[in-house]
């Protein structure tokens, strides 16, 4: 797995790597009957051998343990991978909180090149099927049982599933850059590709497709990370200013209106300075803004 952010700014607070001082607080909240039964891996009582065990498997940078801090304290808890889990205390609740904190790291994730998630919720955890649906998570089409340390025995589960794919469908990725703002190009910019088409300049010197193939490749190319793709280029007031193919080489196409002026030329001159690594990745739970 991708490494993952030490620390994530969040509107309320933050995501944070967890410390031994967290965990008279986090046994406290892992000890409460509102939060232990959902939680497949806390065994009741929660002993200090136990949290000996959580505290090293935070310190696996592999595993992405992060503490949500608000305030200045630890008012819940999650992982991001490989198998997504999370706890908020009972106190917190209702507010959200718990929403943009996985906004916030899924984005991440997904941005690191991060593989997909897979959330696991025991049967009758209401609240927590609505969180992950709300994020965009599908529901497996069968239960299962796991088992739960807190009660000895099997319970029935279901399984939520997402993709860094549908990740981005549902929160696109935003670029600025200066006067320039990128967006994913989509199925519904067909109409704009073939107004393009036939691209300016001399044949084979970008690899654009066929009017017949605008389909094709829309699909092909569609944002599939964060920083690669084809992307759709607005100004400030989302004029369409042009299409360009992010990757190891960017292929630029300017809309006929711009040919020769200076916009077209500020803009060959930013599109020419993007690279796919080069971008400062903020993440704020709604999606990927990138400042370049």
């Amino acid at each position: 797995m991708p490494a993952f952010p030490l620390t994530l700014p969040l509107p309320d607070g933050r995501l944070r790597p967890l410390t031994r001082s967290d965990m008279p607080v986090l046994v406290a909240q892992l000890s409460d009957p509102r939060v232990a039964p959902w939680l497949a891996a806390v065994p009741q009582p929660f002993t200090p051998v136990e949290a000996e065990a959580l505290l090293a498997l935070a310190e696996d940078p592999t595993e992405g343990v992060r503490v949500l801090e608000l305030e200045g304290q630890p008012v819940g808890c999650l992982r991001i991978a490989p198998a997504l889990w999370y706890w908020l205390a009972p106190s917190h609740g209702g507010r959200g909180i718990m929403t943009r904190a996985l906004g916030a790291a899924i984005t991440a994730h997904v941005a690191g090149g991060g593989a997909p998630l897979v959330a696991t919720v025991r049967e009758g955890n209401a609240a927590s099927e609505a969180l992950l649906l709300r994020l965009g998570f599908s529901r497996a089409p069968r239960g299962r049982r796991m088992f739960f340390q807190a009660t000895g025995r099997a319970e029935p589960c279901q399984d939520f599933h997402l993709t860094p794919e549908q990740w981005l469908v549902l929160n696109p990725p935003l670029r600025e850059s200066g006067a320039f703002r990128l967006r994913p190009a989509t199925a519904r910019d067909a109409g704009l590709m073939a107004l393009l088409l036939p691209r300016p300049g001399p044949a084979g010197a970008a690899p654009w497709p066929s009017a017949e193939g605008i389909a094709d490749f829309l699909e092909t190319h569609r944002c599939r990370r964060p920083s690669t793709g084809l992307f759709v280029i607005e100004d400030d007031t989302r004029r369409t200013l042009g299409l360009v193919l992010l990757g190891r080489e960017n292929a630029l196409l300017v809309h006929p209106s711009l040919a020769g002026s200076p916009q077209e030329t500020a803009l060959r001159q930013t599109v020419a300075g993007i690279g796919p690594s080069d971008a400062a990745v903020a993440a704020d739970g709604r999606g990927t803004t990138w400042s370049g």
